[in-house]
């Protein structure tokens, strides 16, 4: 059993890099882009493939750390431990960023009227505190 734990673990922090890593480039881009200098051709360029890149690696690494981290829930026994709601909550939170991110690059790909939320400009912090947060907490289960 000990075994597999530790393969989950590293399967499952593999799944949280990739994804911490898609937001954070889609983070980059919608922060650095306004609408016209996006409808431009490099730069459209790079917004079309990041929308793929989210669809078909992003989203779904979330979805995988989301699977596994439960799983490590499951096998870890930890219950509904403080520190293990607190990181849940910051998890939370970076998937519904995540979700923002992805509807303000298809924005961005595909102006319709509707304005990236200017919130947005922020959310490269976010994801490093969100990050770091969840990190401290795993490691050092302070509470």
């Amino acid at each position: 059993m000990a075994v597999d734990y530790i393969w989950v673990i590293g399967l499952h922090v593999a799944a949280v890099t990739v994804w911490m890593a898609g937001m954070f480039f889609a983070a980059i881009l919608i922060s650095a882009l306004d609408p016209v200098t996006a409808a431009e051709e490099g730069p459209a360029r790079i917004l079309r493939a990041a929308g793929r890149w989210d669809r078909r690696v992003t989203s779904p690494a979330m979805g995988l750390a989301w699977l596994l981290g439960l799983t490590l829930v499951v096998i870890g026994g930890w219950g509904l431990e403080p520190w293990l709601v607190a990181k849940v909550a910051i998890v939370i939170a970076l998937s519904a960023l995540h979700g923002t991110l992805a509807a303000g690059l298809r924005r961005l790909i595909h102006p319709s009227g509707r304005p990236v939320p200017r919130l947005l400009r922020l959310s490269p912090l976010a994801i490093i505190a969100g990050a770091i947060a969840i990190v401290t907490l795993a490691v050092v289960k302070p509470y």
